[in-house]
C-alpha cells in the first residue's frame, strides 16, 4: 500500500489540533454506582467508571471531534463496484451459477480491497478508503446517485463529497456497466413468475404450514416477463407500502462468536468434511458450502494484507494479531474485537449497510476480557486493563461509523439523518437449567461508558431489562417497590447524558411473545424455545429476534396504515385517484365500491369489519410483493458470508443438522418477514372519532368528510380566523358542485358548525391520553383501550396467516423511522385531526397535541400507560415508543437520574416492550432547528456554521434509531419539536407550559 493511496483514504487525526471536548459530557460530573454484586460484575469496583473520561484518550477524543467537523463529510468510494465490476466483465464469469458467481465476485472484492492500518490503530481496517462514505451496492440501490453526481456535493442537507476521478470512473465505466444488469427489483419485473411452481415447496415450519386449520397462504401471483403486476405498482407509487427487498437482506445479526471459537481455519475443515462424508448431499448443497469456504479463504487474503499494512505502519501488536486471527481461535480481548470488527466491514461488502446488527455484543466478548482481566500480576495493572478495554470499545464503536446509507436527494425526505443502524444490545438475561438468569456483564457496563463518552447515533445502543430478575438486592430477594437497581439507575445516566441513548427494552413481554412464535416451529422444544427467546437482540432500529438464530428480514416491508383507513372510509377508493362514483378503486382499477363507504355505514361494527377487509386486501399485496421479490433475491443475490455466520445454514464443528441453504432462501434455523406498521396511533383516534362521533351521533359521516375535505380549516394562505372561516365556505361551495348529488359530501356547512366538529374531534377519546376505563369517570377512555387492542389484534392476525417465501410467517410492529413524516407529506387529512401532508405519529408513539376528553392536558403516566396496555404479543416485530423528557439541567443531573429510572421503572412494571428517549428541551430544539436552517440557506457562511457547532452531535432517537437532529429534514425536525414532551418531574407536558 503506497502512502499516495493511504492518504487518499484512512482516518488522519492531527493530535495537535482540534481536541477539545465536544462531547456531550461537558462539565456533568458523573456520580460513582458501588459495584454491590462482584461475584457478579468482577472486576468494576464503580459501575459507571466515573474516573475515565474522553479526554484520557486522545485518539479517541480527536477521532470524536473529526466526524463533527464540516471539512470530512462523508466521501464517496467507489472501491466497491469498481471491484465487483472488474470481477464481472471477464466473459467467463456470466456463465458461472449465480451462487459460485456471488462466492467468487465477493472473494474478489475481499482479495482486493485496500487494507488500511495506520500507527495509533487498536482495529484494521475500514468498510471503505474515505473517513465516512456511503457505501455504494451497485446490485441494489447504487445508481440512485447517477443523476446527482455533480450536485452531491452541493445539495443543502446531508451532502456527500465525491473527488472528480471517482465521479468519472462511476459515470464512465461502473454505472454503464450495471445499466445493463438488472437490480432486483428489474430482475423481477422483466422473470416469469407464478407462485403455483412453489406449491410443493416446505418451507414453512411453523404448525405444520398451518393456520388456525388451514394452510398458511402463499398469495396467487402469475405474470409474464416484462409485466408489472399490481402488488408493483403499488409499491411504486410508495404512498401505500415499501420493500426493503429491493435494497437490504442484512436486518440481522451475525454469528461472530463461531468465528471467535474456531476460526476460519475450524470453518472451512468442517464444511470440507460435509462435503466429502456426503452430509452436504445434493449437488445444490454443495456448490452452497463451496460458496461459503470461497468468502472465508478471500477474507483471509485480505486479514494477511492487514497484517502487511500494519506492519508498514509500525503497529507490530496489530500486525501479530492479524497473523494469527481470524484464522485461528481468538485468546484475547484484542484478538476478538479485531475478529468482529473484520468479519462485520466485510460483512458490508456483501449486504447493504443498513440494519445489519452486532447482536449481544457484551455475551460474546465478556470471557474475553475476565480472562485478560485476571492475567494481570496486579491492581494496578488490572485498573489500567480496564481502561484499556474502554478505548479499544470506543475505537469499535468509531469504526462503525466511517459508514453511512448512500441516499439520493429524494430519500432525504424518507430517511434523512439515519445512520447505518448498527444495533449493539447489552444487558439482559439467559436461560439456564430451566429458568431465567442475570445476563449484565463486565462489557455491558464498558460498552455503556463507550456509549456515554462519545455520544455518536452509532452503533445504535440498546439495554434489555428484567422487571423482576434486575429488580433485586445484592443477596437476591426484591427490592423495594420504590427502588431502583444500580444496573437501571446505569441505562439511564448514560442517557442524560447522550441525550438520546441506549434504548429500553423489556424482557418479560419480548422473550414471551418471541418464546411463542419459536415453540410454533416444528421440532423445536418449548425449552429450546425459551432458551433462543432468552438471546434475543435488537436488530436494524428497535425489533428483536434470536441472536444469530432467526432471520427476521424485520424491515421486509412498511405499510402505511392511514391508507387503509382511507380505503374502509370510501369503499377501496383512495383520494389520489378519485372517491366519486366513477372513480376506480384502488385493487383492481374498477368503478365499484369494494366495501360499504362510510356513508353508507349503519354502525361502528360495519366500519370494522369494511377495515379488516381492506387491510387484508393491503396486506396481500404487500405479501405478494415481498414473496415475489424475495424469490428473485435468493435467485440472484445469495449471501455465503452472511450465510456462513449464521446458525442451520452450515454446521460448526461437531454439529450436524445443516440446511446447507442460503439465508435469503430460508437457511435459518427461524425464519419470518417483519412488517412496519406505520400511523397506527393515526388511525386509533380516527376509530375513536368515527365511533364517538359518527355512530355517536354527533357528527354526521358526510360532516366528518366534509371537515376533512376543508383539511380542519387549514390553509398556507390562511392567516386569522376571519380568512378561515371565508376559506372553509368557499372550499365546501366547491366540493358541493363536485358532488353532484354524489352521497360522499354535505351540500353544505356553516363555519360555526365546522369549528364545533373540530371542537368534538378534539375532545374525543385518544390513545396517549390514559387507561382509565372507568364508566362515567372523568378520565374515562375505555374506547381509545379497546381500539388500541382491537386493531393490533387484527393486524396481527392479518399478516400472521401469510408464510414468507423462505418459511416462516410475517410479523408486525409498530417502528416508521422518518418514513412517518414522508408518507405524511403524500396522505390528506385523517379524522384524528391531522392535516394534509402532516407527519403521522411516530412508531407506537401516540399522537402529538392530544388532550383528555375534559381539555386537560395528558400527562407522562396517561402516556406511558397508554402504550403499555398494548398485547406484545401482538408486536413480534418490535415497537417504537419515542418518550421525550425535560431535565432541570446539570446541577440537578443526579436527582433526574433517580426520578428518570423511576420512570421507567414504571414502565418496564407494565410490561413496556420497549422506550426510547430524547432527553432535551422543546427550547434546545427550536434553536437547534433555527441554526440549521440558517446554515442550509443559500449564501449562508463561516457565521452560519459557528452557530451550528454546538448542535452538530445533538442526538434524536427518531423512530428506531438515533440521528444528529441538524442531519433531520426540515419537516422531521419539526415533528420532533411538536412530539409531546414532558417534564421530568413533574410529569406536566412542555408544550402546554410553553404555550400558557
Amino acid at each position: 500500500m503506497s502512502n499516495d493511496r493511504y492518504n487518499q483514504g484512512g482516518i488522519r487525526i492531527d493530535l495537535e489540533h482540534g481536541t477539545a471536548d465536544t462531547s456531550a459530557l461537558g462539565n456533568i460530573a458523573i456520580f460513582p454506582i458501588p459495584n454491590t454484586t462482584p461475584d457478579k460484575i468482577k472486576t468494576l469496583h464503580d459501575l459507571a467508571l466515573s474516573d475515565i473520561q474522553l479526554g484520557d484518550f486522545p485518539v479517541v477524543q480527536a477521532w470524536r471531534n473529526q466526524l463533527f467537523d464540516p471539512e470530512w463529510i462523508p466521501e464517496v468510494c467507489d472501491e466497491l463496484p469498481r471491484l465487483l465490476t472488474e470481477f464481472l466483465r471477464q466473459p467467463d464469469r456470466a456463465a458461472l451459477p449465480p451462487v459460485t458467481r456471488r462466492a467468487q465476485a465477493l472473494k474478489h472484492v475481499f482479495s482486493h480491497k485496500t487494507p488500511l492500518v495506520r500507527s495509533t490503530d487498536l482495529l484494521p481496517g475500514q468498510t471503505t478508503t474515505s473517513f465516512v462514505g456511503p457505501v455504494v451496492y451497485m446490485d441494489m440501490s447504487g445508481y440512485c446517485i447517477w443523476p446527482e453526481l455533480e450536485t452531491l456535493a452541493k445539495r443543502p442537507q446531508n451532502p456527500f463529497k465525491i473527488k472528480p476521478e471517482v465521479a468519472k470512473r462511476l459515470n464512465e465505466e461502473i454505472f454503464p456497466f450495471w445499466l445493463e444488469r438488472r437490480t432486483v427489483q428489474e430482475a423481477a419485473r422483466y422473470s416469469d413468475y407464478d407462485t403455483a411452481d412453489y406449491k410443493n415447496d416446505q418451507r414453512d415450519e411453523v404448525d405444520g404450514g398451518m393456520c388456525e386449520g388451514k394452510p398458511s397462504i402463499d398469495p396467487p401471483l402469475k405474470k409474464e416477463a416484462g409485466e408489472t403486476p399490481k402488488c408493483q405498482e403499488l409499491f411504486e407509487r410508495v404512498a401505500f407500502y415499501l420493500s426493503d427487498k429491493a435494497t437490504a437482506v442484512s436486518h440481522t445479526a451475525p454469528d461472530f462468536s463461531r468465528v471467535l471459537k474456531f476460526g476460519f481455519d475450524g470453518l472451512i475443515a468442517q464444511l470440507q468434511q460435509d462435503i466429502a462424508s456426503g452430509v452436504a448431499d445434493t449437488p445444490e448443497k454443495i456448490e452452497f458450502a463451496r460458496s461459503v469456504i470461497a468468502v472465508y479463504e478471500g477474507a483471509k487474503i485480505y486479514v494477511g494484507h492487514l497484517a502487511d499494512a500494519a506492519e508498514k505502519a509500525g503497529n507490530n501488536e496489530l500486525a501479530a494479531i492479524c497473523r494469527k486471527v481470524p484464522a485461528e481461535p481468538a485468546s484475547t480481548l484484542a484478538e476478538a474485537m479485531t475478529v468482529v470488527w473484520i468479519c462485520y466491514h466485510l460483512l458490508l461488502q456483501e449486504n447493504t449497510n443498513f440494519g445489519l446488527s452486532l447482536g449481544r455484543l457484551d455475551q460474546t466478548l465478556n470471557e474475553f476480557y475476565l480472562r485478560d482481566w485476571q492475567s494481570q500480576p496486579d491492581e494496578a495493572a488490572k485498573t489500567a486493563y480496564t481502561k484499556r478495554a474502554v478505548e479499544l470499545m470506543c475505537h469499535f464503536f468509531l469504526r462503525c461509523s466511517d459508514h453511512v446509507p448512500l441516499s439520493p436527494e429524494s430519500a432525504e425526505v424518507l430517511f434523512a439523518g439515519s445512520g447505518s443502524n448498527q444495533a449493539l444490545t447489552v444487558g439482559g438475561t439467559c436461560w439456564e437449567n430451566g429458568q431465567t438468569v442475570d445476563a449484565v456483564n463486565d462489557m455491558t457496563y464498558i460498552i455503556l461508558k463507550a456509549t456515554e463518552m462519545l455520544s455518536i447515533r452509532d452503533p445504535n445502543v440498546h439495554a434489555r431489562y428484567h422487571e423482576d430478575v434486575h429488580h433485586r438486592a445484592p443477596d437476591g430477594t426484591p427490592l423495594a417497590a420504590h427502588e431502583v437497581s444500580p444496573y437501571l439507575k446505569r441505562i439511564c445516566q448514560v442517557n442524560l447524558v447522550t441525550r438520546a441513548t441506549p434504548a429500553l427494552h423489556g424482557d418479560v413481554p419480548v422473550i414471551r411473545s418471541m418464546a411463542n412464535y419459536y415453540a410454533k416451529h416444528d421440532h423445536v422444544t418449548a425449552d429450546e424455545a425459551l432458551a433462543d427467546a432468552h438471546d434475543y437482540a435488537s436488530i436494524g432500529c428497535i425489533e428483536q429476534n434470536a441472536d444469530h438464530k432467526h432471520y427476521g428480514h424485520t424491515g421486509s416491508t412498511l405499510l402505511v396504515l392511514p391508507a387503509v383507513l382511507e380505503l374502509a372510509m370510501f369503499g377501496g377508493k383512495h383520494r389520489s385517484d378519485g372517491i366519486g362514483k366513477n372513480d376506480p378503486n384502488l385493487f383492481y382499477g374498477k368503478t365499484d365500491y369494494t366495501s360499504p363507504p362510510l356513508t353508507a355505514m349503519t354502525s361502528m361494527q360495519d366500519f370494522i369489519d369494511s377495515f379488516r377487509f381492506q387491510l387484508d386486501e393491503m396486506a396481500r399485496h404487500c405479501v405478494q410483493f415481498n414473496n415475489y421479490l424475495g424469490r428473485t433475491l435468493e435467485k440472484v443475490r445469495p449471501s455465503p458470508l452472511l450465510s456462513g455466520l449464521f446458525d442451520g445454514p452450515t454446521n460448526k464443528p461437531g454439529e450436524n443438522g445443516a440446511k446447507f441453504r442460503d439465508v435469503a432462501s430460508g437457511g435459518a434455523k427461524y425464519n419470518s418477514s417483519g412488517v412496519a406498521i406505520i400511523g397506527l396511533a393515526d388511525v386509533i383516534d380516527s376509530f375513536c372519532v368515527i365511533d364517538a362521533l359518527v355512530f355517536g351521533g354527533k357528527m354526521s359521516a358526510q360532516e366528518l368528510i366534509a371537515v376533512l375535505d376543508a383539511d380542519f380549516g387549514r390553509s398556507p394562505s390562511v392567516s386569522n380566523e376571519a380568512e378561515a372561516h371565508n376559506f372553509v365556505k368557499t372550499w365546501l361551495d366547491r366540493i358541493r358542485q363536485l358532488a353532484s348529488g354524489s352521497r360522499t359530501h354535505p351540500a353544505a356547512m356553516a363555519s360555526e358548525r365546522l369549528q364545533e366538529c373540530m371542537r368534538l374531534i378534539r375532545l374525543a377519546p385518544k390513545y396517549g391520553a390514559g387507561v382509565d376505563e372507568t364508566p362515567g369517570g372523568i378520565y374515562n377512555n375505555a374506547m381509545a383501550v379497546k381500539y388500541t387492542r382491537l386493531l393490533t389484534k387484527m393486524i396481527q392476525e392479518v399478516f400472521f396467516k401469510y408464510r414468507t417465501h423462505r418459511g416462516g410467517r410475517y410479523l408486525t410492529g409498530y417502528w416508521s423511522m422518518t418514513n412517518h413524516a414522508g408518507f405524511g407529506m403524500l396522505s390528506r387529512a385523517t379524522p384524528n385531526g391531522r392535516s394534509n401532508g402532516a407527519s403521522f405519529a411516530s412508531g407506537i408513539t401516540p399522537c402529538p397535541g392530544i388532550v383528555k376528553a375534559n381539555g386537560d392536558p395528558v400527562m407522562l403516566l396517561d402516556h406511558m400507560l397508554s402504550v403499555a396496555s398494548v398485547d406484545a404479543d401482538t408486536v413480534q416485530n418490535g415497537y417504537t415508543y419515542n418518550l421525550s423528557l425535560t431535565p432541570r439541567g446539570k446541577p440537578y443531573f443526579n436527582e433526574d437520574t433517580e426520578l428518570f429510572a423511576t420512570h421507567m421503572k414504571t414502565f418496564m412494571d407494565q410490561d413496556g416492550v420497549l422506550v426510547q428517549l430524547c432527553v432535551t428541551s422543546i427550547e434546545d430544539f427550536i434553536a437547534a432547528n433555527a441554526a440549521a436552517t440558517a446554515a442550509s440557506q443559500a449564501g449562508a457562511g463561516e457565521a452560519e456554521q459557528k452557530a451550528l457547532a454546538p448542535y452538530k452531535d445533538l442526538m434524536i432517537r427518531v423512530a428506531g434509531y438515533s440521528a444528529y437532529y441538524v442531519t433531520l429534514s426540515p419537516l422531521m425536525r419539526q415533528e420532533i419539536i411538536d412530539r409531546a414532551n414532558f417534564d421530568m418531574k413533574s410529569g406536566v407536558e412542555q408544550h402546554e407550559t410553553i404555550g400558557a
